[in-house]
């Protein structure tokens, strides 16, 4: 299972809120890298580091998260 963001809401979230790419790292304590690398969507934040940033946009997890399922299920034939 792996949390993913939802790039675009992500960003007019945070941009409705008043929030720099700065401004929420600094308001969850993570480097702005991080928070570049999320909303481009090439990194997937930590179950914490979603609810932190949900509480700092104040939006629900739905609003700029889903789940992705990973399962890799191999069969092997006789």
């Amino acid at each position: 299972m792996k949390i993913k963001v939802k790039v675009r809401e992500f960003a007019q979230a945070r941009i409705k809120k008043g929030y720099s790419q700065r401004g929420l790292a600094r308001a969850i304590n993570r480097a702005v890298s991080y928070i570049c690398q999320l909303e481009s969507g090439s990194r997937n934040p930590s179950p914490q580091v979603a609810k932190d940033i949900c509480e700092a946009l104040d939006v629900e997890f739905e609003d700029i998260f889903f789940i992705e399922n990973v399962h890799k299920c191999e069969q092997k034939t006789a």
